[in-house]
């Protein structure tokens, strides 16, 4: 089934923003790598402000809901966790191109970190200090930890995991042993917080 020119003008923009940032890409690149006129795209967008937005809105508020779901599953806090590492794990494996457009806007000095966080960020946050300060309580994890900072580090250990492939690839190499692989990494992780 062909592509409707929204999910052209969507794909492209993705390409283009992931490469040049906000402030680099243009209009007339996106038209261009859509093979649209940017008529076209102002069609269906006010402007690059609003098709960024939509990009990013869209991406990382499927993931919230995902992760929301995860967490209200009603399992034990060990699958609970397992599940949200594999959440993680296929969502930034999903679309390549996103998630660097994601992590370029959220790292460094990106436009819209701050409408970023108030709308989405601080609440997964919220929702994961609490999932890991419940599974504290129930003995499921680690009584040292901080439920705060071990939200904060599960995220951090996924976005270098993912967005360093190949170095962890080449580091996996150099010590003979296999810290690149998907189980590596998830069986690292259970072992950081379970008990």
């Amino acid at each position: 089934m062909p592509l409707s020119s929204k999910e052209k003008v969507l794909r492209a923009a993705i390409r283009v923003f992931s490469k040049k940032g906000y402030d680099g890409a243009s209009m007339r690149e996106i038209a261009a790598a859509a093979r649209l006129t940017k008529p076209m795209i102002y069609y269906h967008f006010k402007n690059k402000k609003d098709l960024y937005l939509h990009l990013l809105e869209t991406h990382i508020g499927t993931l919230y809901e995902g992760l929301l779901g995860v967490l209200n599953a009603g399992q034990d806090h060990a699958t609970t966790l397992g599940r949200i590492i594999d959440l993680y794990d296929e969502t930034l494996r999903s679309d390549r191109e996103m998630f660097y457009l994601i992590q370029r806007e959220t790292t460094g000095e990106g436009r819209f970190v701050e409408l970023l966080t108030k709308k989405y960020f601080s609440h997964m946050h919220i929702q994961m200090a609490q999932f890991f300060k419940d599974g504290i309580r129930q003995g499921a994890f680690r009584p040292s930890i901080n439920p705060a900072l071990s939200s904060l580090s599960l995220i951090a250990i996924l976005m270098f995991h993912f967005s360093q492939g190949r170095v962890v690839q080449q580091l996996s190499a150099a010590v003979s042993a296999n810290i690149s692989s998907r189980d590596a990494i998830h069986n690292h992780i259970m072992s950081l917080f379970t008990r």
